[in-house]
């Protein structure tokens, strides 16, 4: 015991004597001592009532379970004490007249089940809820406190006026107080509920006790020994409360974060070794006598050690293996005799040495955590060494066979050559009158290749061959040899390679098997190599194929029908000559997705465009845009020429409708004219004037065409918007708007989409009114900066209120090095939380440089921004996107989810991408949300977030603020 510990003790024994030599001395007058009761003795008992419940409302979770059970054993003697609170002689009367009897007999009846309390709660064994202790021990304090409240005058006198207590309180108070003591002895010494907490419960009964002694030396009906006893079970209260709360909880939660913090940095800093097949970790000091010493993990199948991670040195008994293997198989769990304990997982025993209370649940749960972190960190070592292994063995077979095989290098990476080649050299060495080599894959149920050696095209037919082939197949044997010819199969993945070698006069023996089966290894291996190599160029192409055409029409896209006009202006600009560009739009297409479905309408787009092809010269080059719109540029034409071919291609789309099984859709064709260099002098002006005459052309009516002599005013519209924009520019007044993306779980504010709006004569032009001009001018990029620079030094506005996210439109050509330094530099300088920044990129906008693209994102990602991809399901190859680019959010196109509540395929489709996306875990959101109908709808799909006027429209950031936060 230490000098604290004992000079809380004579403290306590002194205050008691000094209670004694004065209680004679000092009496309170009946009110005042009325109202020093009250004051004591009720927030005692309140606070008696907290030490009793808090561990029942805590519960197992973050306490032991011992303290649990104590003080579910303590509830009873709530009852009483609540009596004798209510008993209070200058209370009301409580059923009964409160006297000093009545309340003397109720505080000895609470203070004898409060010891009982703790008493059953230190016998209590940890196993099934102790229902029958409990209901007795309430049951019988609900029964006894009635009767002494009910029946006290027939009960024995407490205390005689002018005596003081009499001998059958004095003979139960001693019992009492020699009870506590006991019991704070046996917790001092026993250590009942863990070294850490018990000699503040001892502290706390031995302050109780106390203050049971001093009733006995009880004189004067205002005695302020009554007074004393209720400072002392405060104090007892407290010294068991501060030791439940303060030591086991809060004390030990900060050690083990401690404790965390210190592990992950020794093993980040660990230096695994593989000693005689066993992974040796040591971790130093963090494994010294601090919840956990050392841990061992046996491989059950061998009973040999597979891993040992300890402190700062081996010990020889850690190392020592178990003895009872039967009892660890048929109980998984428990402790040996030498006080290890030990878990069997996933077929091995974890091993493990702990100096720590593993009954107190945050420490229990602490080392189940280091357990499985240690034993995920030796399977992922072991795992990994074994694959190394493996693939060295396998390299190194692959390069003994490349460096004695010439015909791989003459072969160029080529299959067929290589195969070719060893075929003619097998039939040569064994020998056999024919050979051949295939490739099938078995889930398209196809041969991919069927390769024929020399002397088999000579010998036999191609009928032959499929027939021996179809045998081999259908052969369960890997090898084999038959009447006339011997084959060995190999099977990777999906793919089944075999060679087969025939031989007509003379049948195989064992000796050529064995040389057949080798060759054709060595072979087999070498051409899945080459087939790994051959599917990598393939993927390079099919991504090249991807940056360049449109994979629905097979046309070219944007970005490639844009570097051919622009060819085509530098060839003009030297010789002279001449070119028109048609752009082409199918009226009323949105109609034609609605009636008949998005499979039946991109069918339709597919019909256009072979027709379009069909109706051009070899020269012309066609392509499609985006969505519904395509263009042709014709060389070497003038405008006058181009708008007959115009209209001619207007005729030849639109004269006949399109058949579709049982269905004829019919179609209406838009077309304008613009040619070079009437209308532009750059690809920019000539695809921004035809876009604009396009959008003149829909506004006068459907099915026209229109060139650019027809409205050669109206384009001064298009460069005044193109002055507003450099003066934008200039002025940096770029305006963000923003506008509410909500949870829909909860109906809360997620976000802000963040839309971009320019001051144009007197008003805000949106987006759509000058993305195109600004696109064409090479502006967007300047304004999609000066945009994300307003909205990242707004930023602070938001992040005192919530950590909202922001939803920023970003343009392709800004997916470069260089504006990715620049989103880094802004981050840093407003201080923004680039996880909380997502990035929109439009479907068709991606796709015409998606190795750009997914480049740039990789890298942005790895900084913690996010990325969105934008418009999602407006195009065909909407699911092919998502192969490429890793993004963590899809906004749904805005027209499937407007007609939601009335389209059937709308909501197929939409169910079809929210599944794809909860598997890849991608969140979606749906836009264009403008009514209650559509919102319900979208939220029984179970899409994750939303954003529409019906939930808030674009508007300034003030308007926002005041809006959401005035009153935060």
């Amino acid at each position: 015991m230490g000098y604290k510990e004992k000079l809380l003790l004579a403290l306590g024994l002194l205050s008691a004597l000094f209670v004694l030599l004065i209680h004679d001395s000092v009496v309170p007058s009946p009110s005042t001592f009325s109202y020093l009761i009250a004051i004591t003795r009720i927030p005692t008992f309140f606070l008696f009532v907290g030490t009793v419940l808090t561990p029942l409302l805590v519960g197992q979770f973050l306490i032991k379970s011992k303290f649990y059970y104590t003080a579910l054993f303590l509830v009873p003697s709530l009852i009483p004490q609540a009596f004798h609170i209510l008993s209070f002689v200058f209370f009301p009367d409580f059923i009964t007249p409160n006297v000093r009897d009545k309340v003397s007999w109720l505080h000895i009846t609470f203070t004898a089940y409060t010891l009982l309390g703790i008493t059953l709660g230190m016998l209590h064994k940890d196993g099934r809820f102790p229902y029958l202790k409990f209901l007795a021990l309430l049951l019988s304090s609900l029964v006894v406190s009635f009767f002494i409240v009910l029946y006290y005058p027939l009960l024995p006198k407490t205390y005689i006026e002018g005596v003081g207590s009499t001998t059958i309180s004095d003979v139960l108070w001693t019992g009492l107080a020699l009870w506590g003591f006991l019991l704070a002895y046996l917790l001092i010494k026993g250590k009942t509920y863990g070294e850490r907490v018990s000699k503040y419960l001892s502290w706390g009964m031995f302050f109780y006790s106390v203050g049971s002694t001093l009733p006995i030396f009880y004189t004067h009906y205002n005695d302020i020994i009554w007074i004393a006893v209720s400072f002392y079970r405060a104090l007892a209260y407290l010294l068991i409360a501060y030791g439940v709360v303060k030591v086991e909880v809060v004390d030990v939660g900060k050690e083990v974060v401690i404790h965390s913090r210190a592990f992950l940095d020794s093993l980040a800093k660990a230096v695994p070794e593989w000693v005689g097949g066993v992974l040796k970790v040591a971790l130093g000091k963090v494994f010294e006598k601090s919840f956990i010493d050392s841990l061992c993990i046996y491989d059950l199948s061998t009973k040999e050690l597979k891993a040992y991670f300890y402190g700062l040195k081996e010990r020889e008994e850690d190392l020592k293996p178990p003895e009872d293997w039967n009892r660890i198989l048929e109980e998984g769990m428990g402790i040996l005799e030498d006080g290890r304990y030990f878990q069997v997982r996933e077929g091995y025993l974890i091993l493990g040495r702990y100096s720590a209370d593993l009954e107190n649940p945050l420490i229990n749960t602490h080392i189940r955590r280091i357990e499985n972190l240690l034993f995920l960190y030796f399977l992922q070592h072991k795992n990994f060494d074994e694959l190394l292994k493996e693939k060295a063995r396998e390299i190194q077979r692959l390069y003994t066979m490349l460096e004695t095989s010439e015909y791989i290098v003459q072969a160029y990476n080529n299959i067929d050559i290589f195969s070719k080649q060893m075929l003619d050299r097998l039939d040569h060495v064994l020998p056999m009158d024919g050979s051949l080599f295939y490739m099938s894959d078995q889930n398209a149920k196809r041969v991919e290749r069927l390769i024929l050696s020399s002397l088999f095209i000579k010998n036999f037919t191609e009928e032959d061959a499929k027939l021996l082939l179809a045998e081999v197949q259908a052969d369960p044997n890997t090898f084999g040899m038959k009447d006339n010819f011997c084959f060995t199969k190999f099977e990777h993945g999906q793919y089944q390679a075999g060679v087969v070698g025939v031989r007509l006069k003379e049948p195989f023996g064992k000796n050529d098997l064995v040389f057949f089966k080798t060759i054709s290894n060595q072979l087999f291996h070498i051409v899945r190599l080459m087939k790994v190599i051959e599917d990598l160029e393939s993927a390079r192409l099919s991504v090249k194929f991807l940056s360049e055409y449109d994979p629905l029409t097979m046309l070219y896209n944007r970005r490639t029908f844009e570097r051919y006009v622009r060819d085509n202006i530098e060839k003009s600009s030297k010789t002279g000559s001449i070119f028109s560009i048609v752009l082409i739009d199918i009226d009323d297409f949105k109609l034609i997705n609605d009636v008949y479905g998005h499979h039946t309408a991109d069918m339709v787009l597919k019909e256009l465009s072979e027709r379009l092809k069909r109706s051009l010269r070899r020269m012309d080059i066609p392509a499609r845009l985006g969505g519904d719109e395509f263009a042709v540029l014709l060389p070497h034409l003038s405008r006058d020429t181009a708008r007959a071919v115009a209209k001619r291609l207007q005729d030849e789309l639109s004269s006949t409708p399109v058949k579709m099984e049982d269905k004829e859709i019919p179609i209406s064709i838009s077309a304008v004219v613009v040619s070079y260099p009437q209308d532009g002098t750059s690809e920019e002006e000539l695809i921004t004037y035809a876009e604009y005459l396009m959008r003149e052309a829909k506004r006068k009516g459907k099915g026209i065409v229109l060139s650019s002599e027809e409205s050669p005013h109206k384009f001064s519209v298009v460069k005044e918007v193109e002055r507003s924009i450099m003066e934008s520019l200039e002025k940096s007044s770029v305006v963000p708007f923003y506008q509410e993306i909500i949870d829909l779980k909860d109906m809360s504010i997620f976000g802000f989409e963040v839309l971009m709006r320019i001051k144009f004569n007197g008003r805000f032009l949106s987006a759509g009114e000058f993305v195109d001009v600004a696109e064409r001018i090479g502006a967007m990029q300047k304004l999609d900066f000066l945009l994300m620079e307003k909205v990242f030094e707004n930023y602070k506005l938001f992040e005192n209120k919530f950590p909202l996210f922001i939803f920023i439109n970003l343009v392709p050509e800004n997916a470069t090095e260089e504006f990715a330094e620049k989103l880094r530099a802004l981050a840093d300088k407003y201080s923004v939380p680039t996880t909380n920044v997502i990035f929109e990129i439009t479907e068709r906008k991606a796709i015409e440089d998606i190795m750009q693209v997914v480049s740039f994102v990789s890298k942005l990602k790895s900084e913690g921004f996010r990325f969105a991809i934008d418009d999602f399901g407006s195009g065909y190859s909407s699911f092919y996107y998502l192969k490429y680019l890793p993004v963590d959010f899809l906004k749904i196109e805005g027209e499937f989810i407007k007609t939601l509540p009335n389209s059937p395929t709308d909501r197929i489709f939409i169910e079809g991408i929210v599944s794809v996306a909860k598997k890849m875990g991608i969140k979606t959101i749906a836009e264009y949300v403008e009514n209650e109908k559509v919102l319900e709808v979208v939220k029984d799909l179970g899409i994750d977030y939303a954003q529409g006027y019906y939930l808030g429209k674009p508007e300034p950031l003030e308007e926002k603020l005041k809006k959401h936060f005035s009153k935060v």
